[in-house]
């Protein structure tokens, strides 16, 4: 099942990761966005919940020193049981997407899950580059559709964003007073518009505009976006913009939008896996 609900409306590949042992910087999980990846750092809770994720754009990673920790300063064979319960739910939806890490060093650890068929490797992931080095070198064979092009439209739509009052001027017409509009959604580099005036059908495809976006928290000014889309019919716009290039959005406001659009999948991720009939029924917990 593909993530969509009413914060998120397109959705790149998710990667739910129970213990994830490096921690990203903001910077780093918006630019694994731009290469069509959402890694969700997922709770112990929601571990549960899996199934209801699972589908051709997700994959999952499970950490095993993280979901038994305390096992490593004891016995074998509660590691050995703790392995064989892990692996026997794995099965139960998504094995062929789903690997396990860990550093623990038990052969008999690692032979549960061989005999499970489950994907198993030992590798400690808490540095920079080897983590990096894994998504890039094992995380891709785990998506079903590996190969699709890489989804640059995902689209938003924040809780905030009622709270926006939007305002665009039309570059090159310095004669035009600014339009006013309601925000519709969000994406990797562009923003949707429903617009309030019927002046806003003086605008061509290709026309530069500055946006403005005001909240009782934020503020945030799009320098120049370029119009993409016009829908008469429903009286929306789409305008897009380089979130990378501060001839665009000067970097304070381009972070404010990243973080609006992590926020936003992390939120329509966790609003998936809390649902009452998400949740397996199976204890998990050692």
């Amino acid at each position: 099942m593909a993530l969509q609900n009413d914060l998120v409306q397109v959705a790149p590949k998710i990667l739910c990761w129970y213990g994830v042992p490096y921690h990203l910087t903001e910077a780093q999980r918006f630019n694994l966005l731009l290469h069509d990846l959402y890694l969700h750092t997922a709770s112990g809770q929601e571990i549960e919940a899996f199934p209801k994720l699972n589908g051709k754009t997700t994959a999952f990673v499970y950490s095993f020193d993280h979901y038994a920790p305390a096992l490593r300063a004891h016995s074998e064979e509660l590691q050995i049981a703790a392995a064989r319960k892990l692996a026997q739910y794995i099965n139960t939806f998504a094995s062929h997407n789903s690997i396990v890490v860990t550093r623990t060093l038990s052969q008999k650890v690692e032979q549960i899950f061989h005999e499970t068929d489950v994907s198993f490797l030992q590798r400690d992931l808490t540095s920079e580059l080897q983590f990096f080095r894994f998504l890039h070198s094992h995380v891709p064979t785990l998506f079903h559709e590996h190969e699709r092009p890489m989804r640059h439209y995902i689209r938003v739509i924040p809780k905030e964003l009622g709270e926006f009052r939007v305002f665009v001027k039309l570059l090159g017409r310095p004669g035009e007073s600014n339009l006013t509009a309601k925000f519709v959604n969000l994406s990797l580099n562009g923003i949707g518009l429903k617009m309030h005036e019927s002046r806003y059908r003086i605008l061509d495809l290709r026309d530069a505009v500055q946006v403005t976006l005001r909240s009782p928290k934020m503020a945030i000014h799009i320098a120049c976006g370029f119009v993409t889309r016009i829908d008469h019919t429903k009286d929306e716009i789409a305008i897009s913009f380089n979130v990378s290039d501060k001839s665009f959005i000067d970097k304070p406001d381009a972070v404010q939008l990243q973080r609006l659009v992590l926020q936003t999948l992390e939120r329509g991720a966790r609003l998936e896996l809390t649902k009452p009939d998400a949740i397996s029924g199976k204890v998990l917990v050692v």
